[in-house]
C-alpha cells in the first residue's frame, strides 16, 4: 500500500525548489569576428551578382533627340527645335561649350535667365535617385540609432559624391556625369526630402517599435568597441550594396503590368534581399523576431508607393518620397497611440509632420500648386537627348566625344 502524505506549503516549495529546472532556450548573438565575416562573404556575393543584367535598356536614336535647351527655353531660337548632336554640343549657341551645365544654377540664371516656375518644378517633379537616398537615411538608425551621426554621414555622403565628378570623371563614383540626375540642389532633395526627415521617421519608427539598439553594448574607448562600431557600419554600407541591386532589373528604366498596376520588378527584388538581409542581422545579433516583423511592415509601406503605380508617365519620385513619409508614419503614429507606447508629446510632434505631408501630396493631385512640368527634361534621368520613351538610354546612342 502506498501512503501519501500531504507536506505543509513551505517545506512543499523548499523541495520543488530543490528539484532540477531546465533553464529556458535563449539564443545567444553571434561573436563580433563571425558577424564581421559571414557579413563580408555577404558584401563579396553582392559584388558577382550585381553582374548579372537582366535587363539591358533600348538605345534612342540619335536623330529621334530634341534639342533639350531649346525646348526649355524657346526665346533662343525662333526656328523649330533642332536635332541634338552631341551632348556636349548644342546648336546655335557658341558660348555653351557644353550642354551638360548645371540648367538650374549660375548658366541658368545669368545665361539663360531664371524661371521661379521651372525650380519648383525641378525641385518635386521627375525620375531621380530619391529612393536611394530614402533608404540610406531610413535604415542607418537601425545600426546606428544616433540622427546626429546618421545625419552627418548624409552631408558627408553629398559632399563626397559630388567631388567625386571633378575629381574621377564619374558622378557618385561609378555613374557617367551625363547620367547625373535631373535635380536643381542636392542640399533640398537628397538631404532635406529625402535624407532628414527620414532618419525623424526611422528614429520614431525605433523609439515606438523599441528595436534594440548596437549602444545596448558596453562601449568605451578600446579596441572592443572599436570592432563592435566597424562592425555595426560595414554592415550598415553592406545593406546599401543590398539595396542596390535593383539595378538588375535596370533600375526604374524596366517596369511590368500585373493586376492594374504598374511595378518596377527591381524594386519588389530589391526589397527582398533587404528583408532576408535584415533577418540575418537579426539573427546575428539575436533580437526579439516580433521587432523583424513589425521592422518589415514598415518597410513594407516604405517600398511600396516607390513600387507601385498606376501610370509610369506620372511616376516622380520626389512626390512618391512625401507620400512614402506621410503613408509609414501615419501607421506608427496610429500604433503608438492606440498601445499608448512612449511620450505622446513625441506622437503629437511627429503626427503633425505626417499630416502637413499628407496635405501637401494630396495638394500635388488635385489642382497642384506646383504645376507638372511641360517638357520632358524634368521627368528624364539622362540629360543626353529628350525622346518619347523614358525607359531608353539616350546617353547610350551617342557619340560622347563629338564636340
Amino acid at each position: 500500500m502506498i501512503v501519501r502524505i500531504a507536506l505543509p506549503d513551505a517545506q512543499a516549495s523548499v523541495s520543488y525548489a530543490t528539484l532540477p529546472t531546465k533553464a529556458p532556450h535563449e539564443i545567444e548573438a553571434w561573436s563580433l569576428k563571425k558577424q564581421l565575416l559571414v557579413t563580408f562573404v555577404v558584401y563579396l556575393s553582392l559584388i558577382f551578382v550585381k553582374q548579372i543584367k537582366m535587363y539591358k535598356p533600348t538605345n534612342t536614336p540619335p536623330q529621334e533627340f530634341l534639342d533639350a535647351a531649346t525646348v526649355l527655353f524657346p526665346h533662343l531660337s525662333n526656328s523649330e527645335p533642332r536635332s541634338l548632336r552631341s551632348p556636349y554640343f548644342v546648336t546655335g549657341r557658341p558660348d555653351i561649350r557644353s550642354f551638360l551645365f548645371d540648367l538650374g544654377g549660375s548658366t541658368c540664371a545669368c545665361t539663360l535667365q531664371w524661371d521661379k516656375t521651372q525650380y519648383w518644378q525641378r525641385l518635386f517633379y521627375g525620375q531621380k535617385y530619391v529612393l536611394a537616398h530614402v533608404m540610406t537615411a531610413f535604415t542607418g538608425p537601425f545600426f546606428v540609432p544616433c540622427w546626429e551621426w546618421n545625419t552627418l554621414y548624409k552631408v558627408l555622403n553629398e559632399v563626397l559624391e559630388e567631388l567625386q565628378t571633378p575629381i574621377q570623371g564619374k558622378w557618385a563614383g561609378s555613374g557617367k556625369p551625363m547620367d547625373m540626375e535631373p535635380r536643381y540642389d542636392s542640399l533640398v532633395n537628397d538631404l532635406v526630402l529625402g535624407g532628414f526627415v527620414f532618419i525623424m521617421l526611422s528614429s520614431h519608427v525605433f523609439y515606438v517599435l523599441d528595436l534594440p539598439s548596437i549602444t545596448d553594448y558596453n562601449l568605451h574607448w578600446d579596441f572592443q568597441s572599436v570592432q563592435t562600431l566597424f562592425t555595426a557600419f560595414f554592415q550598415y554600407y553592406t545593406l546599401q550594396s543590398v539595396q542596390t541591386l535593383w539595378e538588375i532589373f535596370g533600375s526604374r528604366a524596366f517596369q511590368t503590368h500585373i493586376f492594374g498596376f504598374w511595378f518596377f520588378p527591381g524594386n519588389l527584388f530589391a526589397f527582398a534581399l533587404q528583408a532576408a538581409y535584415l533577418r540575418l542581422l537579426w539573427l546575428m545579433r539575436a533580437w526579439p523576431t516580433d521587432t523583424y516583423t513589425k521592422t518589415v511592415c514598415c518597410l513594407v509601406l516604405l517600398w511600396s508607393p516607390f513600387t507601385f503605380f498606376k501610370d509610369i508617365d506620372n511616376y516622380h519620385e520626389q512626390i512618391q518620397a512625401i507620400l512614402s513619409f506621410a503613408l509609414t508614419g501615419t501607421v506608427v503614429s496610429a500604433y503608438q497611440c492606440y498601445f499608448h507606447i512612449g511620450n505622446q508629446r513625441i506622437l503629437a510632434f511627429a503626427s503633425i509632420w505626417y499630416l502637413l505631408a499628407m496635405i501637401f501630396y494630396v495638394s500635388l493631385q488635385v489642382g497642384p500648386s506646383i504645376s507638372v512640368p511641360v517638357d520632358q527634361y524634368y521627368t528624364k534621368r539622362l540629360a543626353c537627348g529628350i525622346s518619347d520613351t523614358r525607359v531608353t538610354d539616350s546617353c547610350q546612342a551617342l557619340n560622347m566625344k563629338t564636340a
